[in-house]
């Protein structure tokens, strides 16, 4: 009886063990589904043009070849590129070098064409990329675009925005 009852706990525990193993790996990866289901902004910086031109897509969201034009930019120095924004670890800053009165988790720029992206959000892609572009602030976000901390509409003047040099922030 009791060889018999010490089979049957040891039953109970190993399907126990695998159910639970089971459901964290459903868990994890139905999570990194949603995490990753909508896809990442995808930005495509044109400098060959007659003025410097940056074109968004997000297709989950319908946004496809929204344009953002830099008038009166003087295009010495400026190149061409495309960047996904789908990769948090580009502006990650190793947590070992954050001063230790500092609870807050700060990140560092990197560079993109026409200058650099200061903040991203990708934890629910396609989440919210921030860059200081030819002395403007644009700000990609799922509900609106902001250039220069003003909110625009994404189907503003049928997909494409002219920025002029006296629009940049203070």
């Amino acid at each position: 009886m009791g060889i018999e009852r010490s089979n049957n706990i040891w039953r109970v525990l190993i399907r126990l063990f695998f159910l639970t193993l089971a459901l964290y790996i459903c868990g994890f990866y139905g999570l990194e589904h949603i995490r990753d289901r909508k896809g990442p902004w995808v930005v495509t910086f044109d400098a060959v043009a007659s003025r410097p031109t940056m074109i968004i897509e997000q297709k989950a969201l319908g946004i496809n070849g929204f344009k953002i034009i830099f008038e009166n930019v003087n295009t010495n120095g400026l190149t061409s590129g495309k960047v996904r924004f789908d990769n948090p670890k580009l502006n990650a800053q190793p947590m070992d070098q954050t001063p230790e009165s500092s609870q807050e988790l700060k990140q560092r720029a990197f560079d993109v064409p026409f200058g650099e992206c200061i903040y991203q959000d990708l934890m629910f892609l396609p989440g919210v990329v921030t860059m200081n572009l030819l002395g403007h602030e644009i700000e990609l976000m799922p509900r609106t675009l902001v250039i220069n901390k003003k909110q625009m509409p994404w189907d503003s003047a049928e997909g494409a925005i002219v920025i002029l040099p006296q629009d940049s922030k203070d």
